[in-house]
């Protein structure tokens, strides 16, 4: 008898966003088909999309960080309150080639209002005009600037955490190891949103999940990855392969329905190898991006909320 599969489940939310976005007229944009600037913009007019409403924050100023090379802009979302704030900062995913300061801008402003924390974007440099390890060396400049200028800044230099979602996460998790290996003072926890950690592709995920049916496919990561590396000596560009030991209290969160999932459950058992504490929580019947869709998906609004729960425990 031949063997059958039983189709994973789908969020109903999600098939409604879908419809709902169809009916808007955005969809993100595929650059192995369109030309760079035609697909960035559909991106952004995709993410625009998603953005709209949420809450009004008293401040949202930009920055140029000149120490990072090149020098990048960085948003901080201010909630109310007076006195020195915690700051999160997050770092957008994209495949490493998409994304800016508008990426999750309503997630950043939730975020800020519902922790009282600092939320913190940034506009790091994009391939195939930067390749690695241009963006990881820009997140770990940001980081240090944060520090270095928290009193200017109304933050708390002891009181800094990082998250990252996709490529992002990959940017995240590596700052933290750089810190660690460096012997400097880290971020006190990080958050791996469905990381891109690594170019296995040849994992449970991507075979069940990899065929672009829910969105992301491994083949446009394999032509991400190969966008973003060149021809660099790749073997730190991947954190999952590296020493765990060490890193300050993680929370991994992932989608059931993306070719990434095994990175997740692949670092979460990473950790508990090595004794970090860290906490994973798997997304039901939604794909790869959800989080964006707080507007849309209660499971985007769960995400944020456990991403907000964390901030609150440790900063």
């Amino acid at each position: 008898m031949a063997e059958t599969t039983t189709p994973p489940w789908i969020d109903p939310e999600v098939t409604a966003a879908q419809a709902w976005l169809r009916s808007k007229g955005v969809a993100p944009g595929n650059a192995q088909t369109q030309p760079f600037a035609e697909a960035r913009a559909a991106t952004r007019r995709y993410q625009a999309a998603l953005n709209e409403g949420g809450p009004a924050l008293p401040a949202i100023t930009e920055h140029l960080v000149i120490a990072a090379s090149p020098p990048l802009r960085v948003r901080l979302y201010r909630p109310e309150g007076a006195g020195a704030k915690p700051a999160f900062l997050h770092v957008h995913g994209g495949g490493f080639a998409f994304g800016d300061l508008d990426s999750l801008d309503r997630w950043k402003r939730e975020l800020a209002e519902e922790t009282g924390a600092v939320v913190v974007g940034l506009e790091y440099a994009l391939s195939p005009e930067q390749k690695f390890p241009v963006p990881h060396d820009q997140v770990l400049a940001v980081l240090r600037w944060l520090r270095a200028e928290a009193p200017a800044l109304g933050l708390d230099p002891e009181r800094i955490g990082i998250g990252g979602d996709s490529a992002g996460g990959n940017l995240a998790l590596s700052a933290l190891l750089r810190l660690r290996d460096a012997g400097e003072p880290g971020p006190r926890f990080g958050a791996i949103i469905y990381g891109m950690l690594s170019a296995e592709h040849d994992s449970l995920s991507h075979r069940d999940r990899g065929d672009g049916s829910y969105g992301l496919s491994t083949e446009k990561l394999a032509w991400y990855w190969d966008l973003h590396l060149g021809d660099a000596a790749a073997s730190h560009a991947y954190p999952l392969h590296a020493e765990m030991a060490g890193l300050p209290p993680l929370l991994l969160l992932a989608a059931a329905l993306d070719p990434l999932l095994d990175d997740t459950l692949k670092l979460d058992a990473a950790l508990t190898a090595a004794g970090v504490e860290h906490s994973t929580t798997v997304y039901d019947g939604v794909p790869h991006g959800f989080i964006a869709q707080t507007a849309l998906l209660s499971q985007a609004r769960a995400a944020r909320q456990a991403v907000a729960a964390a901030i609150r425990r440790y900063l």
